[in-house]
């Protein structure tokens, strides 16, 4: 996966809708942190369970997966691992906030706020709690 700043405007899809990006962690890069609404938490955590713009493969938790010690490669030819206790998302989360400000998340943001301690921007929060899902994302 690949990282972009919140608040910047999402490129990762050429030709995707218009989008501020929230969520595109890397753990190379620092975060901000904090206490996230549990009813956010709970909406993130249930739109990530059915993603949007799924993708082949997966993304495993790059926070996770440096605590699994060793990490077992099952096939090298397509380098996928064997991580059972790491999460993993393979898709996105679209959301249109009231003033049609739409938001595109990795599906792992639910986690990223769950186990991480990540804190999404205000706008974000406020369009979990009380935006839609992005018409004609899928």
């Amino acid at each position: 996966m690949t990282h972009i700043p919140d608040l910047a405007p999402y490129d990762y899809h050429p030709g995707a809708p218009d989008a501020i990006a929230i969520g595109w962690l890397d753990s190379s890069m620092p975060f901000p942190t904090g206490a996230c609404p549990q009813d956010v938490r709970d909406r993130l955590v249930s739109l990530g369970a059915k993603p949007v713009r799924l993708m082949r493969g997966y993304h495993y938790c790059q926070f996770c997966q440096a605590a699994v010690e060793p990490q077992r490669v099952i096939r090298a030819d397509i380098r996928l691992y064997e991580a059972p206790d790491v999460a993993r998302g393979n898709g996105e989360i679209w959301l249109t906030g009231v003033d049609g400000t739409n938001f595109a998340a990795p599906a792992l943001i639910g986690h990223y706020v769950e186990e991480h301690r990540y804190l999404p921007p205000d706008g974000f929060i406020e369009a979990a709690r009380t935006g839609v899902p992005t018409p004609g994302v899928a």
